[in-house]
């Protein structure tokens, strides 16, 4: 399951907004829902906004009905759909793909008494909600993780995050699709990592009482168990360590303390690679902080899970983290998930140059201060610079000073070409030579 289109009507900045979240024509998979998605553009546009839409959308497939009216384009399976919510409707409506030839289709939703012309192509609740509903206990999965928590971590963790066994054993009754991951669920991951240990025990039993294990020697049921059955403990260390490597850190899963009784809590550090010095979560940077506790709860939600239909949503991801984290950003959440549409907002131009230029869509307002979106131009991989440029919208990466600098460096060459006097134009060649090596215009 995954969006292929977004339509939003007469709502605050959105009044007759268009999102296209398809492969473009010519593309291998043209029409086709695309797998990954940044949204880029200036404060206000609706990034955030968006992406907080699709969380309660999505969570609420059936009920939603919070805009005058919301037009959500969905692929099941091998069927599209629209889902037609709005605060006129007594519930979402949910239409054949064929109504989008009905000329001014769009605008007849917008009262409900339009409805009885459009009755062939609506879509009995239980031919099409089994297939889009998500479901506790099963293998879907929506991760919203907005900007910023409303906690300050570094006041709240003087050890490990709090939580303890017996909170944990009750997602043995519930494990919800619905997970929200910032800094304030910080809780929720530790607990779904007692869970996961705790989980990983009982299976070990379970598969020691199968009658086929009964004559093998206990290193043989050992042996085979973990093939299909990894440490979470241990897989997470990798998926740290990449990130903690840099700043010579790295995660002490073998001194792990396993809680056992039903108040106690893991005990799981971080550590200095060199001295082996342990470090309280609360002493890291803020960035690194944030960035693998949000890395280790996403990925500890798909761990060893066969997920079928999942949405992954990060609104800026990038926060207070140093520039040299970004460049491989999107691939590290990206190759977290499976079965997942990821949708990225973001302010940084590093974050944006991962995506292809159709899988990058800008906000901006038009004339009428309305949001429009578009497509990206600047080519994967292209120099951040140009992106801010060009998709971005930024005039000038220069600050005010470099503007005035760079005027004056085009003033200069024009007054050496026309200076007589050789003293002087040897001083306006050396303040030309200063300017230019100082902000790199020659290059």
């Amino acid at each position: 399951m995954k969006l292929c289109k977004l339509i939003i009507k007469d709502f605050q900045q959105f009044k007759d907004f268009h999102l296209d979240l398809t492969y473009p024509e010519g593309h291998k998979k043209e029409g086709e829902p695309l797998d990954k998605i940044c949204l880029i553009g200036r404060n206000g546009t609706g990034k955030s906004t968006i992406i907080n839409f699709l969380s309660r959308f999505l969570t609420r497939l059936d009920k939603y009905r919070s805009l005058p009216l919301l037009i959500v384009k969905i692929k099941i399976n091998d069927r599209f759909i629209y889902a037609i919510s709005s605060n006129k409707f007594p519930k979402v409506y949910y239409v054949n793909e064929e109504i989008d030839q009905v000329p001014d289709w769009i605008d007849q939703f917008k009262k409900p008494i339009s409805l009885q012309p459009f009755s062939k192509f609506i879509i009995k609740d239980e031919e099409i909600l089994p297939h889009l509903n998500f479901k506790d206990n099963s293998n879907d999965l929506i991760i919203y993780s907005p900007s910023e928590g409303q906690e300050n971590l570094s006041l709240r963790v003087s050890d490990v995050p709090e939580t303890q066994l017996n909170d944990a054993l009750q997602l043995f009754n519930t494990f919800p699709y619905y997970h929200m991951v910032n800094t304030d669920t910080i809780r929720e991951f530790w607990k779904l990592l007692i869970y996961l240990v705790k989980k990983r025990e009982n299976d070990l039993r379970d598969f020691e009482n199968q009658d086929e294990n009964q004559d093998k020697t206990v290193r043989k049921v050992k042996e085979e168990f973990e093939i299909n059955n990894p440490e979470i403990l241990v897989k997470l260390s990798e998926v740290w360590n990449k990130i903690l490597g840099n700043a010579g850190l790295e995660f002490d899963f073998k001194n792990a303390n396993n809680p056992i009784q039903l108040n106690d809590n893991l005990k799981a550090y971080i550590k200095l690679s060199k001295t082996n010095e342990r470090i309280n979560y609360g002493q890291l940077s803020t960035g690194i902080r944030n960035y693998i506790f949000r890395v280790g709860h996403i990925y500890s939600l798909y761990f060893n899970r066969n997920i079928e239909k999942g949405f992954l949503l990060l609104d800026e991801p990038e926060n207070s983290l140093f520039p040299d984290f970004l460049y491989d950003l999107v691939e590290n959440y990206f190759n977290l998930t499976q079965n997942t549409q990821l949708i990225i907002a973001t302010h940084s131009p590093i974050i944006a140059a991962q995506f292809e230029p159709y899988e990058r869509i800008i906000l901006d307002f038009n004339e009428d201060g309305a949001v429009y979106s578009r497509k990206g131009v600047t080519p994967i991989g292209d120099d951040p610079n140009d992106l801010l440029i060009k998709d971005f919208g930024i005039r000038s990466l220069l600050g005010k000073e470099g503007i005035k600098k760079w005027e004056r460096y085009v003033e200069l060459k024009i007054l050496i070409a026309k200076e007589k006097d050789s003293e002087l134009k040897k001083s306006l060649i050396s303040e030309y030579m200063e300017i230019g090596n100082n902000y790199n215009f020659g290059e």
